[in-house]
Protein backbone atom coordinates (compact mmCIF):
# COMPACT_ATOMS: atom_id res chain seq x y z
CA UNK A 1 0.00 0.00 0.00
CA UNK A 2 2.55 3.13 -1.17
CA UNK A 3 -0.26 5.39 -1.36
CA UNK A 4 -1.17 7.03 2.23
CA UNK A 5 -2.52 10.18 1.43
CA UNK A 6 -6.27 11.13 1.53
CA UNK A 7 -6.60 7.15 2.79
CA UNK A 8 -9.23 6.40 6.18
CA UNK A 9 -7.84 4.15 8.91
CA UNK A 10 -9.64 3.20 12.36
CA UNK A 11 -7.60 2.96 15.34
CA UNK A 12 -8.88 1.52 18.35
CA UNK A 13 -6.96 2.79 22.25
CA UNK A 14 -6.37 6.16 20.00
CA UNK A 15 -6.28 7.83 22.77
CA UNK A 16 -2.90 7.16 24.23
CA UNK A 17 0.79 5.22 23.94
CA UNK A 18 1.29 3.43 21.05
CA UNK A 19 -2.38 3.96 19.57
CA UNK A 20 -2.01 8.01 19.82
CA UNK A 21 1.28 7.73 18.62
CA UNK A 22 -0.11 5.75 15.40
CA UNK A 23 -2.39 8.87 14.75
CA UNK A 24 -0.55 11.16 14.45
CA UNK A 25 1.92 9.47 12.36
CA UNK A 26 -1.05 8.51 9.99
CA UNK A 27 -2.30 12.28 10.20
CA UNK A 28 1.39 13.36 9.36
CA UNK A 29 1.09 11.26 6.11
CA UNK A 30 -2.38 13.12 4.98
CA UNK A 31 -4.74 10.32 6.10
CA UNK A 32 -8.12 10.64 7.69
CA UNK A 33 -8.32 8.88 11.00
CA UNK A 34 -11.24 7.34 12.87
CA UNK A 35 -10.02 6.93 16.68
CA UNK A 36 -11.47 4.55 19.08
CA UNK A 37 -11.41 5.03 22.94
CA UNK A 38 -13.16 3.33 25.92
CA UNK A 39 -11.78 6.46 28.21
CA UNK A 40 -14.18 9.42 26.74
CA UNK A 41 -12.69 12.03 28.30
CA UNK A 42 -9.17 11.33 26.98
CA UNK A 43 -10.17 10.64 23.73
CA UNK A 44 -12.20 14.32 23.66
CA UNK A 45 -9.04 15.82 24.35
CA UNK A 46 -6.61 14.18 22.26
CA UNK A 47 -9.43 14.25 19.45
CA UNK A 48 -9.69 18.41 20.15
CA UNK A 49 -5.48 18.67 20.02
CA UNK A 50 -5.32 17.44 16.61
CA UNK A 51 -8.08 18.58 14.89
CA UNK A 52 -6.66 22.17 16.11
CA UNK A 53 -3.66 21.07 14.51
CA UNK A 54 -5.29 20.61 11.22
CA UNK A 55 -6.21 16.79 11.06
CA UNK A 56 -9.55 15.50 9.70
CA UNK A 57 -10.38 13.19 13.04
CA UNK A 58 -13.56 11.30 14.02
CA UNK A 59 -13.65 10.37 17.69
CA UNK A 60 -16.19 7.22 18.69
CA UNK A 61 -16.01 5.94 22.39
CA UNK A 62 -16.10 2.59 21.75
CA UNK A 63 -15.23 -0.63 23.73
CA UNK A 64 -14.04 -2.89 22.22
CA UNK A 65 -15.21 -6.21 24.32
CA UNK A 66 -18.78 -4.98 23.05
CA UNK A 67 -19.30 -6.51 18.95
CA UNK A 68 -21.94 -4.00 18.62
CA UNK A 69 -19.72 -0.86 19.06
CA UNK A 70 -16.95 -2.31 17.01
CA UNK A 71 -19.30 -2.81 14.23
CA UNK A 72 -20.81 0.77 15.19
CA UNK A 73 -17.05 2.08 14.78
CA UNK A 74 -16.54 0.74 11.39
CA UNK A 75 -19.75 2.10 9.95
CA UNK A 76 -19.52 5.47 11.22
CA UNK A 77 -15.91 5.97 10.09
CA UNK A 78 -17.28 4.62 6.17
CA UNK A 79 -20.30 7.30 6.81
CA UNK A 80 -17.74 10.27 7.77
CA UNK A 81 -14.96 9.72 5.35
CA UNK A 82 -16.84 7.70 2.83
CA UNK A 83 -14.25 4.29 2.70
CA UNK A 84 -12.33 2.35 5.49
CA UNK A 85 -8.52 1.18 4.06
CA UNK A 86 -6.30 0.62 7.65
CA UNK A 87 -7.53 -0.91 10.94
CA UNK A 88 -5.21 -0.41 13.36
CA UNK A 89 -6.31 -3.14 16.34
CA UNK A 90 -4.64 -1.54 19.40
CA UNK A 91 -6.77 -1.65 22.18
CA UNK A 92 -5.19 -3.57 25.32
CA UNK A 93 -4.93 -4.08 29.13
CA UNK A 94 -2.40 -5.67 31.53
CA UNK A 95 -3.34 -7.85 34.59
CA UNK A 96 -0.39 -9.26 36.41
CA UNK A 97 -0.57 -12.53 38.95
CA UNK A 98 0.39 -15.98 39.07
CA UNK A 99 -1.66 -18.08 36.72
CA UNK A 100 -3.19 -20.21 38.84
CA UNK A 101 -4.20 -17.39 41.37
CA UNK A 102 -5.19 -14.75 39.04
CA UNK A 103 -9.05 -14.18 39.26
CA UNK A 104 -11.38 -16.02 36.81
CA UNK A 105 -12.46 -12.15 35.81
CA UNK A 106 -9.15 -10.89 35.39
CA UNK A 107 -8.55 -13.73 32.96
CA UNK A 108 -11.77 -12.74 31.14
CA UNK A 109 -11.39 -9.48 31.10
CA UNK A 110 -7.70 -9.53 30.01
CA UNK A 111 -8.73 -11.67 27.26
CA UNK A 112 -12.12 -9.66 26.13
CA UNK A 113 -10.03 -6.74 25.30
CA UNK A 114 -6.70 -8.00 23.92
CA UNK A 115 -7.87 -10.94 21.48
CA UNK A 116 -11.95 -10.77 21.28
CA UNK A 117 -11.41 -7.43 21.00
CA UNK A 118 -9.25 -7.74 18.13
CA UNK A 119 -11.24 -10.70 16.49
CA UNK A 120 -14.25 -8.13 16.96
CA UNK A 121 -12.35 -5.91 14.91
CA UNK A 122 -11.33 -8.31 11.70
CA UNK A 123 -15.05 -9.13 11.68
CA UNK A 124 -15.73 -5.92 11.39
CA UNK A 125 -13.51 -3.75 10.03
CA UNK A 126 -12.38 -6.37 7.08
CA UNK A 127 -15.80 -6.58 5.35
CA UNK A 128 -15.25 -2.47 4.91
CA UNK A 129 -11.90 -2.52 3.68
CA UNK A 130 -12.44 -5.40 0.96
CA UNK A 131 -16.05 -3.15 0.37
CA UNK A 132 -13.31 -0.10 -1.16
CA UNK A 133 -11.93 -3.07 -3.82
CA UNK A 134 -8.91 -1.13 -3.69
CA UNK A 135 -5.48 -1.86 -1.56
CA UNK A 136 -5.66 -1.94 2.43
CA UNK A 137 -4.15 -3.59 5.42
CA UNK A 138 -4.69 -4.57 8.74
CA UNK A 139 -2.34 -4.15 11.53
CA UNK A 140 -2.64 -6.10 14.92
CA UNK A 141 -0.92 -4.66 17.69
CA UNK A 142 0.52 -7.60 20.00
CA UNK A 143 3.64 -7.66 21.59
CA UNK A 144 6.59 -9.42 22.73
CA UNK A 145 4.53 -11.61 24.29
CA UNK A 146 3.43 -12.86 21.17
CA UNK A 147 6.64 -15.24 20.81
CA UNK A 148 8.06 -14.79 24.74
CA UNK A 149 6.58 -16.07 27.56
CA UNK A 150 7.06 -14.26 30.60
CA UNK A 151 5.69 -15.11 34.39
CA UNK A 152 2.86 -13.54 36.00
CA UNK A 153 1.79 -12.40 32.71
CA UNK A 154 -0.70 -15.72 31.74
CA UNK A 155 -3.62 -13.67 30.03
CA UNK A 156 -1.69 -11.03 28.38
CA UNK A 157 0.46 -13.56 27.11
CA UNK A 158 -2.01 -16.12 25.89
CA UNK A 159 -4.17 -13.04 23.99
CA UNK A 160 -1.22 -11.68 22.31
CA UNK A 161 -0.07 -15.43 21.41
CA UNK A 162 -3.77 -15.48 19.81
CA UNK A 163 -2.94 -12.73 17.76
CA UNK A 164 -0.10 -14.02 16.56
CA UNK A 165 -1.82 -16.74 14.94
CA UNK A 166 -5.11 -14.70 14.13
CA UNK A 167 -3.14 -12.40 12.15
CA UNK A 168 -1.82 -15.60 10.01
CA UNK A 169 -4.71 -17.10 9.63
CA UNK A 170 -6.29 -13.85 8.12
CA UNK A 171 -3.67 -13.24 5.71
CA UNK A 172 -3.65 -16.73 4.47
CA UNK A 173 -7.61 -15.84 4.06
CA UNK A 174 -7.09 -12.86 2.48
CA UNK A 175 -4.44 -14.29 0.31
CA UNK A 176 -6.65 -17.07 -0.93
CA UNK A 177 -9.44 -14.60 -2.45
CA UNK A 178 -6.62 -12.50 -4.38
CA UNK A 179 -7.26 -9.24 -1.58
CA UNK A 180 -5.14 -6.60 -2.00
CA UNK A 181 -4.92 -6.68 1.47
CA UNK A 182 -1.73 -7.05 3.82
CA UNK A 183 -2.31 -7.95 7.43
CA UNK A 184 1.00 -7.54 10.09
CA UNK A 185 1.16 -8.25 13.89
CA UNK A 186 3.26 -5.65 15.46
CA UNK A 187 5.09 -6.73 18.62
CA UNK A 188 6.69 -4.12 19.97
CA UNK A 189 8.88 -4.13 23.24
CA UNK A 190 9.74 -2.23 26.54
CA UNK A 191 7.56 0.93 25.01
CA UNK A 192 7.26 3.53 27.47
CA UNK A 193 3.39 4.04 27.60
CA UNK A 194 1.09 4.33 30.51
CA UNK A 195 0.57 0.23 30.69
CA UNK A 196 4.70 0.67 30.59
CA UNK A 197 6.19 3.79 32.08
CA UNK A 198 9.78 2.56 32.82
CA UNK A 199 9.52 1.61 28.67
CA UNK A 200 12.93 2.89 26.69
CA UNK A 201 11.31 3.24 23.20
CA UNK A 202 8.73 6.07 22.22
CA UNK A 203 5.29 5.31 20.86
CA UNK A 204 6.84 7.06 17.96
CA UNK A 205 9.10 4.27 17.08
CA UNK A 206 6.37 1.83 16.94
CA UNK A 207 4.48 3.90 14.76
CA UNK A 208 7.15 4.46 12.41
CA UNK A 209 7.15 0.72 11.98
CA UNK A 210 3.56 0.55 11.42
CA UNK A 211 3.93 2.75 8.21
CA UNK A 212 6.32 1.10 7.05
CA UNK A 213 4.39 -2.47 7.35
CA UNK A 214 1.52 -0.86 5.93
CA UNK A 215 3.50 0.39 2.89
CA UNK A 216 6.13 -2.74 2.23
CA UNK A 217 3.02 -5.41 3.57
CA UNK A 218 5.13 -6.90 6.81
CA UNK A 219 3.77 -9.58 8.11
CA UNK A 220 5.91 -9.45 11.63
CA UNK A 221 6.76 -6.27 12.58
CA UNK A 222 9.33 -5.75 15.56
CA UNK A 223 9.70 -2.25 16.65
CA UNK A 224 13.03 -2.73 19.07
CA UNK A 225 15.58 -5.19 19.30
CA UNK A 226 15.84 -5.78 22.80
CA UNK A 227 15.08 -9.46 22.50
CA UNK A 228 15.81 -10.03 18.77
CA UNK A 229 18.73 -11.18 17.06
CA UNK A 230 21.02 -14.62 16.73
CA UNK A 231 21.00 -15.97 20.28
CA UNK A 232 18.22 -14.14 22.15
CA UNK A 233 14.73 -15.49 23.72
CA UNK A 234 12.84 -15.18 20.38
CA UNK A 235 15.66 -17.09 18.86
CA UNK A 236 16.09 -19.68 21.33
CA UNK A 237 12.87 -20.38 22.01
CA UNK A 238 12.07 -21.09 18.16
CA UNK A 239 14.76 -22.81 17.96
CA UNK A 240 13.64 -24.89 20.74
CA UNK A 241 10.28 -25.62 18.94
CA UNK A 242 11.98 -27.05 15.65
CA UNK A 243 14.35 -29.06 17.32
CA UNK A 244 11.31 -30.47 19.16
CA UNK A 245 10.04 -32.16 15.93
CA UNK A 246 13.04 -34.11 15.82
CA UNK A 247 12.20 -35.58 19.22
CA UNK A 248 8.79 -37.39 18.05
CA UNK A 249 8.45 -41.12 18.98
CA UNK A 250 7.31 -43.19 16.10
Amino acid sequence: MKRLTGRVAVVTGAASGIGLAVCEEFLARGMRVAMADVNADALRAQADRLRSEGGEILAVLTDVRDPDAVDRLGREAVARFGALHVAVNNAGIVITGTSWELALEDWQRVIDVNLWGVIHGIRAFVPLILDTGEEGHVVNVASMAAVVAHARLGPYTVAKHGLLGLTDVVGAELEAIGAPVGVSVVMPGMIRTGLNPIGTVEPATVAANVVDAIRHRRRYVFTDDQHGGPGGPVDQRLRAIVAAESEVLA
